[in-house]
């Protein structure tokens, strides 16, 4: 139960994720000049990480009733440093993981952890589109012992060095398109022909639920480079095991009624305008 809570803790990201829109070859460039300039250590970044009730307690700027919040918020975020680095509002850190939560409600059987699904592919994509190593090296670990975890083929290794090429044989018409799709969102380059493919395949629903979780990813992308992230290999190794099919349908399983909760809150609401 103890490892199995741990990994849930893991993979909700969540994450993951987490790029800011600039091309990638700008952020870098903007990534060294800052980098000469800095002299934090490994692992610490522009905010402090927030993990310990010792921690929330420390916050001088909270108030009584924030700090609660912030103590119940490390029993229910993923325990990583991205979430671990919202600890300081604690009201937008369980804000940005009811988002997940609901997103991944909405798209469920999908799921970010599941290679090279929709998901997981715009997952990477938006990561890979923003240059922030943290992101990048989060989430291609976390696919590639799901690779392994899945027992998919040797050769499904070869795709997480091929996400800049979407045209490569590598890819089926689905993951293509979803690389281009993705793309085209960061980069304002959406054509009519790219639109019906994604329309077509997806449908309506899916389509605007699948640009909510790329807009999602992108929040976290912009939020990881503002804050300078960096990946740090001791505090976000997944042991082989971990994203084995069987866990992650019991953690999409889990919350899949999240949106059935979200429209009782929802009905709850006052009415706009009458």
């Amino acid at each position: 139960m103890e490892s199995y809570e741990k990994f849930v803790r893991s993979i909700l990201v969540f994450c993951l994720c987490v790029l800011a829109t600039a091309p990638v070859a700008i952020g870098n460039e903007i990534s060294m000049k800052e980098s000469r300039g800095t002299t934090r250590k490994p692992g610490e970044f522009r905010l402090p990480i927030i993990n310990t009730p010792a921690d929330v307690e420390a916050l001088s700027h909270l108030n009584k009733e924030e700090k609660a919040l912030g103590l119940e918020n490390l029993k229910k975020v993923p325990h990583t440093d991205g979430w671990f680095i919202l600890g300081s509002d604690p009201d937008i850190q369980a804000f940005w993981q009811i988002m997940e939560r609901n997103l991944t409600s909405l798209l469920y059987p999908d799921f970010q952890g599941i290679p090279f699904g929709p998901m997981n592919l715009i997952t990477l994509e938006v990561a890979r589109h923003s240059g922030n190593d943290y992101l990048i090296g989060l989430l291609r670990q976390c696919t590639a012992v799901a690779i392994g975890d899945s027992k998919m083929p040797f050769g499904a290794y070869t795709k997480l060095s091929l996400l800049e090429y979407p045209d490569s044989a590598v890819w089926n018409n689905e993951e293509r398109m979803t690389l281009k799709f993705t793309r085209a969102c960061l980069e304002n380059a959406m054509t009519d022909e790219l639109f019906e493919q994604a329309l077509e395949t997806w449908g309506e629903k899916k389509l605007l639920r699948l640009i909510s979780w790329l807009a999602f990813v992108n929040q976290w992308a912009i939020l990881e480079n503002v804050l300078d992230m960096k990946f740090v290999p001791e505090t976000m190794s997944l042991p082989s095991g971990s994203m084995s099919p069987k866990t992650v349908e019991k953690i999409t399983s889990n919350l899949k009624n999240t949106k059935m909760k979200m429209r009782e809150f929802w009905s709850s609401l006052v009415v706009f305008k009458e």
